[in-house]
């Protein structure tokens, strides 16, 4: 039997200062996340565009998940807090660019820029997390951290629906500023690190490759299938040179001096098992929350703001969950709270492909919830086990594949899901989604929209419940048992590059 571990040290006045600016900057993240979702509709029914729906999400998520291994190398090389501060800064102009938009296109183009920052935003929060505290703080920390993110995205869909109604779209884009603001300010002058520098050899090579390889593939399986048809040579040719990158890309990995991505990490069966569960859930996560406003407003006539709390139910979910099994996870382990919590995203994907059927609002915003709940025991998790699997030399990487993961099923999962959708909805589907533009349609027009409407969302959903039942499959086989301390590290491949600086934890316990 293990040893009794000692008291955790106190919580400092350093650690809770650097706390609430990344708060801050992880409710920018969230309210983003709900706030544009519940707008979205409107927003279609005023620039039009139903087709590029998806690819407002899309063209975020591409940029956000591209970036994330480019920033945590640098994070790993020259420290978290400039990384975190020039990812932050281009999510901030990249929200008030959004709310100028005139057009759908132009509202894509600076829903990219704004990705491209939020590369870096939620992956290195989290890593800094990681850094201040030790691993039993790390792991109440970070369901406290899921819970402010709950906390925030819950107060979002509200905010976004009355904002919308009132003073108009624009203004859930410039929420973002203020609130970025202060978390730049707080992290700015809060969080001290002592980096050695040293030369290093950044690889553009290996981030172009992973890049170019992402690229096509969301293209292929967002507008390729409708531009060309599903079983076309040209669809198929996206597909072969998508994968041919990536072959590619890994084969330069296992060459390079210094990779963009570590492969030696993937040796870790948790970290191997965490990726892969948490790709496939990350479908059903951007999935709920892309395709369940145009179900409320479109095909059960809802408002903005009705569409805003359902999705907030998965909000409300998810910090459960991360408090719950963060306090437990040091006496329980990692795998209970994994299974359970991808039968709870199973059982909620499930729920949600009865939702059009019944016609109740209350019964999706269950399987929001549950949903929800599944995505804190499961994803908070194999974060804070994957956190502890590697030093600090590369736990930037290793959160950012954290990210990675759950955003490229998302990327990937929105396309198809989206352009299933496109291939469904009729002439009248866009109209359907806006109250202005809904009322000034006939009754047969209504009903044709949102039969269609409701047809496309309807396989949407089934796709990700076939999501979910993979990502249960892979837990049941390929998850370890393994507690906070055990999960091990994988085999160095080349000597440190940064020297880590005494952490706040680290003076807590010598000053202890």
């Amino acid at each position: 039997m293990a040893a009794a571990l000692p008291p955790a040290p106190p919580i400092t006045g350093e650690q809770k200062l650097i706390t609430v600016g990344l708060m801050a900057a992880l409710a920018v993240a969230a309210l983003d996340s709900t706030v544009v979702g519940t707008a979205m509709p409107t927003i279609i029914g005023q620039l039009g565009g139903l087709s590029e729906y998806a690819w407002v999400f899309s063209a975020y998520l591409l940029a956000s998940t591209t970036t994330v291994p480019l920033y945590s190398r640098l994070a790993d090389i020259h420290g978290r807090k400039p990384v975190f501060l020039l990812g932050l800064g281009l999510f901030v102009v990249g929200s008030a660019l959004c709310g100028l938009a005139s057009s759908m296109w132009m509202l894509i183009a600076f829903r990219t820029l704004q990705g491209l920052g939020a590369g870096a935003v939620q992956p290195i929060s989290f890593t800094i997390a990681g850094d201040i505290f030790e691993p039993r703080q790390r792991a109440r920390m970070q369901g406290f951290f899921s819970g402010i993110w709950g906390v925030a995205a819950i107060v979002g869909p509200a905010i976004g629906g009355l904002v919308t109604s009132t003073v108009g779209w624009p203004w859930v884009f410039e929420i973002n500023i203020p609130v970025g603001l202060l978390a730049a300010v707080i992290i700015g002058f809060g969080l001290h690190e002592r980096v050695e520098r040293r030369r290093h050899r950044l690889d553009w090579w290996g981030a172009a490759l992973l890049s170019g390889s992402i690229v096509l593939l969301l293209f292929a399986v967002s507008e390729g299938g409708q531009l060309f048809g599903w079983v076309s040579v040209p669809f198929a040719a996206m597909l072969l040179a998508s994968a041919a990158l990536l072959g590619l890309f890994l084969r330069h990995s296992r060459r390079a001096d210094e990779p963009l991505v570590d492969l030696d990490l993937l040796s870790i069966p948790l970290i191997r098992a965490g990726l892969g569960i948490g790709t496939l859930a990350g479908i059903v996560m951007f999935g709920l929350t892309t395709f369940v406003p145009p179900l409320v407003q479109g095909v059960e006539g809802g408002t903005a703001v009705e569409a805003g709390a359902v999705v907030a139910a998965m909000s409300i979910g998810w910090p459960v969950g991360s408090i719950v099994s963060g306090r437990a996870l040091h006496r329980v382990g990692a795998r209970p709270f994994v299974l359970v919590g991808s039968v709870l995203i199973l059982v909620g994907s499930l729920a949600t492909t009865q939702a059009a059927q019944l016609n109740s609002l209350a019964f999706v915003t269950a399987a929001c919830a549950v949903v929800g709940l599944g995505m804190g025991f499961s994803s908070t998790v194999l974060l804070i086990m994957i956190q502890g699997a590697v030093p600090w030399q590369r736990r930037a990487t290793a959160t950012g594949l954290v990210q990675f993961s759950r955003t490229i099923g998302g990327s990937v999962g929105v396309g198809v899901m989206g352009g299933v959708l496109a291939a469904f909805v009729g002439s009248a589907s866009s109209a359907i989604l806006d109250p202005i533009g809904r009322a000034q349609l006939t009754p047969a027009q209504l009903v044709v929209g949102r039969d269609s409407l409701e047809a496309g969302l309807g396989v949407a959903y089934w796709l990700m419940v076939l999501a979910a039942a993979a990502a249960l499959i892979m837990a049941i086989r390929t998850m370890p048992a393994a507690r906070l301390g055990e999960s091990g590290e994988a085999p160095a491949r080349e000597a440190p590059q940064v020297v880590e600086p005494p952490s706040v934890a680290d003076r807590v316990r010598e000053a202890g």
